[in-house]
């Protein structure tokens, strides 16, 4: 990362003040993600988040974590076997 001094108005500032203390965030990093959503730059979260939101109750219907575990733990590689066809 390179310093870089800019200019900006009293607004500006109090807005990045407000979303930087809003997010947790210095304003460097709030300046950082306004400059990368204008210019274009991925860094990733993008494609995380479109990710989530793609598959997004894709599972609803599957069993719960217990159901699904008590149905994997079958007692004996027989009806393990058997489950699958073999």
């Amino acid at each position: 990362m390179r310093r870089t001094q800019i200019y900006l108005t009293d607004e500006q500032r109090q807005r990045i003040a407000r979303l930087a203390a809003d997010g947790g965030l210095s304003q460097a990093a709030v300046i950082r993600r306004i400059l990368d959503e204008a210019l274009g730059v991925d860094n990733g979260a993008r494609g995380r988040l479109a990710a989530v939101a793609a598959t997004a109750g894709l599972l609803r219907d599957a069993p719960d974590w217990p159901e699904w575990l008590a149905g994997v733990r079958i007692r004996d590689a027989d009806a393990r076997l058997g489950v699958l066809g073999l």
